[in-house]
């Protein structure tokens, strides 16, 4: 892991160091670069050339060698995922923006010959070469627009590669659940088969009756039911994650060994997240972006209004042996184009513009404000399933057990005590998965990050004589009724 994430980072160095062609937008992939891992604590390496393609390629298989990790999912992600490299690509439409708006227009080269109707008059030769002056005054402006507008774009992509890195955690805390879900299943499906044999020849003998008998048959097949779900999970969660990781052929053989960490001791600070969200959002700072260009844009038009095509240069004529040279002039006359309609779309994309800005901040404010909660109430049924309910379900099962051996209960209570047992299980592991995902999406919508973590105080045991269990649930000890 360390190795690769070395070569990754080397590859990143060695783009910010390249230097900035004229159209290579090399220096916008560095300071994109600079962004995501500012925000994610990721690498993400623009493919500009055979080289950086086998480096990354390299990097892929050093973290595919060993088990994957979720930092190695998220770094194969950047390196190999076609989407992350188009969306860098946009850096090249804008930096070629940016460089055209500093071009000057090409000159203008006009001319003709009048040939003479009568004999003895020598023909008529006339030449102009213009050059436009209202892009020489306006070149400033226009560059400081498309420089705005490639600051937008850095952002917008930035953006779009933290959210791809949100969702290749999702789906790994996802895999790591389906995993454990049917490991689960698999103990449970081997326990009934043991316990159903166990039944068949107690049956024989006369010991239980055929309505025992057939309790352990559809018990034993609803476990094989529910086994075979848990593996179409799994089949799905992986096909996620490998599909966000953009691999293919030998490559999806890759192992996701592990159990879904339980949740740390400490939380991030989170009293004041709206603004901590407010200020470092990619999604906002880039409407922000679009309302200073379209400003810039408006006051380049009213500007520009009465010198949208002012030419100067040089006249050439020829005529009847002598030759003239001299300045030349060429004014677009703003009679039945004024530029009012040019004016009054900017001016109604600068409302919009505005208008979405203050959209995108309220939405910040409030999808963080939701994910808060979600996460302290997620992080609440993690702790209570796993550190109460299963323990109870637990003892709840031994006790039936004892009963029912006892002849003291039926074979009824006892099944129904087992199926609770395990729902139990997965719903301790569906809720550490929920509160992974919780923590993935307010660090994602809040624009990449948390806060510093708080410790939190200690919580009781969930009962005198149980302590907390130590780790996830993840193989229950139920079997079939016998």
């Amino acid at each position: 892991m360390r190795r690769a994430r070395g070569l990754a980072l080397g590859m990143a160095v060695s783009l910010a160091v390249g230097g900035c062609a004229t159209t290579s937008p090399n220096q916008a992939v560095s300071d994109t670069h600079g962004i995501v891992r500012e925000r994610a604590g990721e690498h993400v390496v623009w493919k500009a050339d055979a080289r950086l393609e086998g480096d990354a390629q390299r990097a892929v298989d050093t973290l595919l060698a060993g088990d994957l990790t979720l930092e190695g999912a998220v770094q194969i992600a950047l390196l190999q995922n076609a989407s992350v490299q188009a969306e860098l690509e946009d850096l090249g439409v804008a930096q070629a923006d940016w460089v055209q708006a500093g071009l000057l227009k090409n000159p203008s080269f006009g001319g003709s010959v009048r040939l003479p109707l009568a004999s003895g008059n020598l023909p008529i030769v006339e030449a102009d070469l213009l050059f436009g002056l209202t892009d020489l005054l306006f070149r400033g402006a226009r560059r400081s627009i498309a420089a705005r507008a490639l600051e937008g774009a850095r952002y917008r992509v930035a953006g779009a590669i933290v959210r791809h890195v949100y969702e290749v955690k999702v789906a790994f805390y996802s895999l790591l659940a389906a995993q454990q879900v049917l490991a689960m299943r698999r103990i449970v499906a081997d326990s009934a088969e043991t316990s159903l044999g166990l039944a068949r020849r107690q049956h024989e003998a006369g010991t239980i009756r055929d309505l025992d008998l057939a309790n352990e048959e559809a018990l034993c097949a609803q476990f094989a039911v529910e086994l075979m779900g848990a593996e179409a999970e799994l089949v799905r969660a992986r096909e996620g994650l490998t599909r966000l990781m953009g691999l293919f052929g030998r490559r999806v053989a890759f192992t996701a060994a592990g159990l879904l960490p339980l949740p740390p001791a400490a939380e991030p600070e989170l009293a004041h997240i709206e603004s901590f969200a407010v200020a470092r959002r990619l999604d906002l700072r880039a409407a922000r972006a679009d309302v200073e260009v379209l400003s810039a844009a408006l006051a380049y038009a009213k500007n520009a209004r009465w010198l949208g095509g002012l030419d100067a240069g040089v006249a050439y004529k020829s005529e009847t042996g002598a030759h003239f040279v001299g300045p030349g002039v060429a004014v677009e006359l703003p009679i039945f184009d004024t530029r009012a309609t040019a004016i009054a779309r900017v001016e109604a994309e600068l409302r919009k513009a505005r208008r979405r800005e203050e959209a995108v901040a309220v939405g910040v404010r409030s999808e963080v404000r939701e994910l808060r909660a979600r996460l302290a109430i997620a992080r609440g049924v993690s702790e209570l399933t796993g550190r109460r309910i299963v323990p109870l379900r637990e003892k709840i099962v031994a006790l039936s057990q004892e009963q029912y051996d006892a002849m003291q209960i039926g074979v009824f209570q006892l099944l129904a005590a087992k199926q609770q047992e395990l729902g139990a299980y997965r719903e301790a592991i569906e809720a550490l998965r929920g509160y992974w995902i919780a923590r993935a999406e307010l660090a994602y919508r809040a624009g990449g990050g948390l806060p510093a973590a708080v410790p939190l105080a200690p919580s009781r045991p969930a009962s005198p004589d149980r302590p907390e269990k130590p780790e996830t649930p993840s193989a229950p000890r139920a079997k079939g009724a016998s």
